[in-house]
Parts: structure tokens; sequence; C-alpha cells
């Protein structure tokens, strides 16, 4: 119950409408009312918020029934939001609109020999995508193979060992003018997933992202949990080692679990075709399931990576069994759907960028680098 909280309320009910506006415009404030079950004085003072805002426009008016016609709004398209997804060698990019259509594609591959460094590369790839929008830049969105703390600061980032304990997020800014979010690649694949495919069916679920590298995403109560200075699903520094008096400092920026299943990996990778090693990799992600749920009691785990298949996962299943009670065993699931981690990132940015704006008062968001 949401007794006493009257700010909580009224933002609740602007995402509502905000939503449903995205989702279904044009629509009236008569349509939203029903659709939404609040009442007409209220979807009135949010979609005249959203108005001032800058987040819908009107578009036409109804053309049914007699009298006057009723107003249709829909989202303000012009605002676009620019993402570059880290992959394996450069960034995946995509230009998409406040609604989440993506308006333009592009991979952008990182050549060692002519490019200075990865930052400059990085910068070069926004400033060609800026110039691609039509209309205004709302904020830039980033994904990244490593932990990002609280700050913007990155750590525990082999792939790009440059932007070691380096604020990204801040540097861009200062380079743009531009609000910019840097995620984990991961964290924001568990919220893209969760929020396309879970929602209304799940509250808790955990992912595990195993393949060139091992981290997971955690969502409590439909929420996407970051933990402290956002450390939450750093699943590769879990203990798999036996003497604990040892030192087992990460190597490379992975922990001890990340490196047992790495080092697995590029076995199998070798040894194609061997059911030994098949087996003992599947124990190892089995044992990091039992780790993790114990704790976190998911009613879904859903896994990405090498080597699991359907047939893996009923014998994953099979190994998990016997170390939960049957009313709280986890219902497994594969996904193979790469596009989960723009989802999430595009609702992050929208998000973070409607908080900020109601957070400053603006009237508009509107954003022009070359202004």
């Amino acid at each position: 119950m949401l007794l006493g909280q009257p700010r909580l309320l009224k933002n609740l009910n602007t995402d509502i409408v905000r939503d449903l506006i995205y989702k279904s415009g044009p629509i009236s404030k008569p349509e939203i009312a029903e659709q939404t079950a609040l009442s007409l004085p209220t979807v009135t003072k949010r979609v005249n918020i959203l108005l001032k805002e800058g987040w819908i426009r009107e578009t036409g008016r109804s053309g049914e029934g007699v009298g006057r016609k009723a107003a249709k709004y829909e989202a303000d398209r012009s605002h676009n939001t620019i993402l570059l997804l880290y992959e394996s060698g450069g960034f995946s990019a995509a230009l998409v609109d406040l609604t989440g259509e993506i308006r333009y594609e592009k991979r952008y591959v990182y050549h060692k020999e002519y490019e200075q460094n990865y930052l400059d590369f990085l910068c070069g790839c926004i400033k060609e995508l800026i110039a691609k929008v039509e209309g205004t830049v709302l904020s830039i969105g980033i994904t990244v193979p490593g932990v990002v703390r609280s700050s913007g600061l990155i750590k525990h980032i082999p792939e790009i060992p440059e932007w070691e304990k380096y604020n990204l997020q801040e540097e861009l800014q200062k380079r743009f003018g531009i609000d910019v979010l840097v995620e984990n690649d991961t964290r924001m694949m568990t919220l893209g997933y969760y929020e396309s495919k879970l929602q209304g069916q799940y509250s808790d679920m955990v992912y595990i992202y195993a393949e060139d590298a091992l981290s997971a995403g955690i969502i409590i109560d439909g929420r996407l949990h970051r933990g402290k200075d956002s450390f939450s699903g750093e699943l590769g520094f879990l203990i798999f080692h036996d003497d604990l008096n040892s030192s087992h400092e990460p190597v490379n920026g992975r922990g001890d679990y990340e490196n047992c299943v790495m080092e697995l990996q590029q076995e199998i990778q070798m040894n194609p075709g061997s059911k030994k090693l098949l087996e003992n990799y599947y124990d190892l992600i089995a044992k990091g399931i039992v780790s993790v749920g114990c704790i976190t009691a998911p009613e879904i785990v859903v896994i990405q990576g090498k080597y699991i298949d359907k047939e893996a996962l009923e014998i994953i299943e099979e190994r998990i069994r016997p170390y939960f009670p049957k009313d709280v065993l986890p219902r497994l699931q594969i996904n193979t759907d790469s596009t989960c981690c723009a989802q999430g990132m595009i609702q992050e940015c929208v998000r973070h960028s409607i908080e900020k704006s109601a957070k400053l008062g603006n009237v508009t968001i509107r954003v022009n680098p070359d202004d």
C-alpha cells in the first residue's frame, strides 16, 4: 500500500500514462482513462506534464462521434538515444527513438593498428552517430564487459584494460555535453530479457552469462538489483578453490569461478566431442546456480552460454535438483535473443533521463550538442 506517498503515486501514474501512449499512441485522454482505470482529471494532469516536458506531442483529433473531437497523443519521436553495445572487438551501435524503435544500426570494429586507443575509437563512433540523428540526442547509452561502480568508475574489464579504474561516463559527458549512461552488459541483458519476456510472470530472476566471460544479473521483486557500489551479479568471484588461506587474487580482472569456467571452455574447444569435459562443464555451471540460488531463491534462472542447449539444460537441472527443496527449485531457461541487451539499455536510458528531468524540473529535455 502506498499511503502517505503522494509523490510516488503521481510518478507511478505518470509512468503508466507515458508507457501507454508510447505503446498505443496516437491515443486520446478518455481512451487512456478507460485503459488504465485512472480518472480523467488524473490522466489530464499527467498528459499535460508529459507535454510540457516534451516527452509526448499532440497529433490530430479523433474523427469519431459528434461535437468537439478529442485530441490524440503520441511519443515525441524526435528524441533519440545512441546505443553502443560492446561486442568482442568493437561495438554494435543503434539509433533508437523513445518508443524503442531502431532507426539505424551499424557494427563498429576496433582495428588496433589504425586506432590510437579505445577511447578515441569510441568517440569517433559517437560523432558519426550524432551526425545521423534527425532531431535531438536525448542520451548516449554504452554497455561494457566490466563492473561499473555507482560513481561511473569501471573495474575488472580485462577486454579493454585501458579503461580499468577509468570513469568513461564522466569523460564522455565532458566531451559531448550529452547525458551518458555506462552500464554492465550482462545487467542490461538481464533487464531487457525480464521486461520483454518475463514481466508479469515472475518477480525474481537470475540471468547467467557464460560465453566469453562469466557474470550474472539479478531481478528481485521485479527490479534490477545492483547491490553495494553496483557489484551485485559478479558471479565470477565465487570461490571454488580448496585452500582459503592461500592467495587467490583475481587474474586479469577475473575471479576464481570465472577462471575455472573459462579454462574449461578452452579445454572443450581444444577437445571437441569430449563427453567428460562437457560433464565437468555442466557440473560447474550447476554449482554456480546452486550457489547464487540458495541466496536469492529465484523463480527462474535464464542461461546464455557456450555449450548450453536444451539437452545441457536438462542435465544441469538434474544436477541442481538434489540441492533445492522441491517447492523452491527454480525453472531453467535458455536465451539466444541477442537483442535483449539493447532493449534493456533503451529502457534504462529513457528511465534515467525522465528521472533526471523530473528532479531538475526541466520544462523540456531537448538537447543539441552543436548549440
